[in-house]
């Protein structure tokens, strides 16, 4: 159904949505007696099941004043929780940048190539924890997962400091990473848990710009450290003491105030999360399932949009391996001073949140201009990537310009995520295809900054041409997704028909509540 279709169906039926309110009602009063019961709910832990089968029942459809209504209370009660788990990972993980200007290579008495290893141990944590953390989430309740992890990785940065050696410090990142592995994965699947298929890109997007966020709030603190006369330790410490405590503090707030699925919602009336449900459902994705299915597993693994994803995380995430853990010693090396470095690296961080803002905004006005959102963005990394390996040294403010566009990466990498979202059915392979993503782009990650050479300061020659080759290969790897998808979907319409009537939206819908995966739901077409 195309999103004027769907409009001009939904208008139709808000004249009807005072009746449909009070039959809602009925069934919502008819649930807590106990006359409204859906066994395979709690039988087949498919969350939100028993709330659709109530919305079934009362020809329940969602009005467009409905929707903005409880999009309105969950971007006030959830978004700005998840916008912050990963500003606070990204701070958390990336601090190493800061810490480098200030003299903790020096103070742990490493070389270039042992430091270097203190970013790449983070990702191979990271790569470990992928898995388990999302399992953790499926199973047991959100906010407290989210918690529990979250104040145990702000322990483990603000241990950091103590830390006096190559080996202490390799430890120390390696659980930093197994712990903050729960992160992006996890805000991956609760963004498809919370909002509307058409929402989806805006928010992820919303949440993911955030690590631009963190970038300009790091690069103050790290300016301000920079300050402190007479400091009682060493400035580098004060970084990961800072930061640390500020995740404490969110993780004292997770515990209390996330909750696990629109269904558990307490900011939403018992009508506004059968409502929050239906809204979700109409993707035919599912809300969530708290079981394991090892046939989804299989399902996935013959999937070609989890290789594609793979292979794109990969070549997307060597520059981000690169420029995330060392981008204040590349600009520094353009003939910037350390404290011009610091404020000079918060710009490409309001880069990169702009350029984010704008392909989600892009992403959610207009139907099927995901896969071209994301090769815009590719594509302009792509030439930023060569004026900065081939633009002569004198030319400082031109190769600066270059690198700051080198933040479009982060469209292509947060616009495949929303193809997860968005296009993936089943939870278990949804969870497990996000594992198979983010072991991309843990590899990709542990592989950049590798890549810059001591001996190649300031310019990085090497550096820059990987950055060049993995944005190359990225790019080829999303319109090829963008091609399998909109080829699977031309099959299905000639093989089974055109989804147009609501009954056919309806049917897809239950399918999803039922876990189905995409391959099983012959009412689901892909999102480009």
């Amino acid at each position: 159904m195309s999103a004027t279709d769907e409009k001009r169906s939904l208008d139709k039926a808000e004249s009807g949505s005072e009746s449909g309110s009070l039959r809602l009602k009925d069934k919502v009063g008819d649930a807590e007696k106990g006359s409204v019961h859906d066994t395979a709910s709690s039988e087949e832990g498919n969350v939100g099941l028993h709330e659709f089968a109530i919305a079934k029942q009362s020809g329940l459809r969602v009005t467009p004043e409905q929707n903005r209504r409880i999009a309105r209370k969950i971007d006030f009660f959830i978004l700005p929780m998840l916008c912050m788990a990963q500003g606070l990972s990204y701070l958390d993980k990336t601090a190493l940048n800061y810490g480098n200007l200030y003299g903790m290579k020096t103070a742990l008495h490493v070389s270039g190539s042992q430091f270097s290893w203190f970013a790449s141990i983070f990702y191979l944590g990271y790569l470990i924890g992928n898995y388990p953390d999302s399992w953790l989430l499926q199973h047991y309740p959100t906010g407290k997962v989210l918690a529990i992890t979250t104040f145990i990785w702000a322990v483990i940065v603000i241990t950091t400091p103590a830390c006096t050696n190559f080996a202490g410090t390799m430890a120390n990142r390696f659980f930093l990473g197994l712990l903050e592995a729960i992160v992006t994965p996890g805000m991956t699947l609760l963004t498809s848990i919370w909002y509307a298929q058409s929402e989806v890109p805006f928010r992820s997007l919303i949440w993911y710009s955030f690590n631009g966020w963190a970038g300009i709030f790091g690069g103050f603190v790290a300016y301000g450290i920079g300050h402190i006369e007479n400091p009682g330790i060493a400035l580098w410490k004060y970084i990961f003491l800072i930061l640390g405590a500020i995740s404490v503090v969110f993780a004292v707030i997770l515990w209390f105030f996330f909750p696990d699925s629109p269904v558990d919602a307490r900011f939403l009336t018992p009508e506004e999360r059968i409502l929050a449900v239906k809204r979700v459902a109409e993707a035919k994705l599912g809300v969530k399932n708290t079981q394991f299915k090892w046939y989804q597993i299989r399902h996935a693994l013959i999937d070609p949009k989890t290789w594609l994803l793979f292979i794109a995380s990969i070549a997307a995430q060597i520059p981000n391996g690169i420029v995330s853990n060392f981008s204040t010693i590349i600009i520094k090396g353009m003939g910037f001073t350390t404290l011009q470095s610091t404020l000079l690296d918060a710009a490409s961080s309001g880069v990169q949140i702009a350029s984010l803002l704008a392909a989600g905004y892009i992403s959610m006005r207009f139907k099927n201009m995901r896969v071209i959102t994301m090769a815009a963005g590719n594509i302009t990394c792509i030439v930023a990537a060569a004026c900065l390996t081939y633009l002569p040294d004198d030319q400082k403010w031109n190769r600066l310009v270059a690198y700051w566009f080198t933040s479009f990466q982060s469209v292509g990498f947060a616009l495949s995520l929303v193809m997860i979202s968005n296009n993936v059915g089943g939870f278990t392979k949804k969870t497990f295809t996000t594992a198979v993503t983010f072991i991309g782009y843990c590899v990709g990650n542990v592989i950049g900054p590798h890549f810059l050479i001591d001996s190649e300061a300031p310019k990085y020659v090497t550096g820059t041409k990987a950055m060049f080759i993995g944005y190359v290969i990225k790019t080829v790897a999303h319109l090829a997704l963008g091609i399998y998808m909109l080829w699977s979907n031309i099959k299905r319409d000639r093989e089974l028909g055109k989804v147009t009537s609501y009954e056919d939206q309806l049917k897809g819908e239950e399918a999803g509540m039922h876990d189905l995966t995409e391959f099983e739901n012959k009412y689901h077409r892909y999102v480009l």
